[in-house]
């Protein structure tokens, strides 16, 4: 009898071990949830924090801030000069029309701005391959000077500048002949122009291909149009020819062409050594960074791969 109530009084005692891991393991999950939801909750307290701190911020900036509008747009081009114009204004809240005089600050240098239509407005001359700085614009009445920051970061390349990015598209092969290598391209260079409104690209395109710096094929393509906007425009030119070149040989292919402000274009589309197996290892990293821009007297105005 003594041995039967030990083994029920074991079988009770692996019961209540089973229940007890049971309720642990029940209660290690309780506490996991509760300890995400206090982390859930105290995240969106916190972005909640965030925001109305944000909200109070943009309240009390508003509050200060001397204008009610403020902005600027791009005018005109000048080419030779390399510069370009912009229009830009202001309309404080508060201001006297017969004596509140407004001056905008640039790079450092001071623009005087006139009244018109309950607007300040100034045209001010810029650098095309510059970043400028509109730090702020200052207003003086009966020897009373308030100024309002700006903080506006104007670029010209970006908004007025074409730029051109040209992607070689097709095949490349190698042929060998002993120690000579023939290197052949069957393709095409790829253009897309941004022109932006301000130019037109011409159709006098040309590629050149050099071994070890030395030039020894120039070819005029046809530019083919694809398609063209406001904005862009896409050509095509067609490449297919031969090279003999050898191992240790530089070689260089790039394209040329111009636009109708007078500048013209450069992008590389292959520079590399080849090695001694005949393989041809880049001399740089890439190839389709925007391309150089020379001037007509033939000065480099925008280095693509400084970009």
């Amino acid at each position: 009898m003594k041995e039967k109530w030990q083994k029920i009084l074991n079988i009770l005692s692996f019961v209540l071990l089973v229940v007890c891991f049971v309720r642990i393991g029940w209660l290690n999950n309780e506490i996991s949830n509760l300890r995400n939801t206090m982390n859930n909750n105290r995240s969106m307290l916190q972005s909640s924090i965030d925001a109305i701190s944000s909200n109070v911020r943009y309240e009390l900036e508003q509050a200060s801030n001397l204008l009610s509008d403020s902005s600027w747009n791009t005018g005109g081009l000048n080419v030779e000069d390399k510069t370009a114009t912009f229009d830009c204004y202001v309309v404080p809240k508060v201001y006297s029309p017969e004596k509140t005089e407004a001056t905008l600050v640039c790079n450092g240098e001071e623009y005087p701005m006139t009244l018109e239509n309950s607007r300040y407005i100034a045209e001010i001359t810029l650098p095309l391959f510059e970043e400028s700085v509109v730090s702020g614009v200052q207003f003086s009445e009966d020897g009373t000077i308030r100024t309002q920051q700006l903080n506006w970061h104007i670029n010209p390349r970006y908004d007025m500048v074409p730029t051109a990015y040209v992607n070689y598209s097709g095949s490349t092969r190698q042929n060998y002949e002993g120690t000579d290598i023939i290197r052949t391209y069957s393709g095409s260079a790829e253009i897309d122009f941004e022109h932006k409104g301000f130019a037109k690209i011409n159709k006098d395109a040309q590629i050149v291909f050099l071994i070890n710096g030395k030039e020894v094929w120039c070819h005029k393509p046809v530019l083919e149009e694809q398609y063209t906007d406001d904005y862009i425009s896409h050509y095509t030119a067609e490449i297919e020819q031969s090279f003999k070149i050898k191992r240790g040989d530089t070689i260089e292919m790039y394209i040329e062409f111009s636009d109708s402000n007078g500048w013209r274009y450069r992008s590389i589309m292959e520079d590399a050594t080849i090695g001694e197996k005949g393989n041809p290892v880049p001399n740089r990293e890439y190839y389709h960074a925007e391309a150089d821009i020379y001037d007509a007297d033939g000065n480099k105005v925008f280095d693509g791969m400084k970009f």
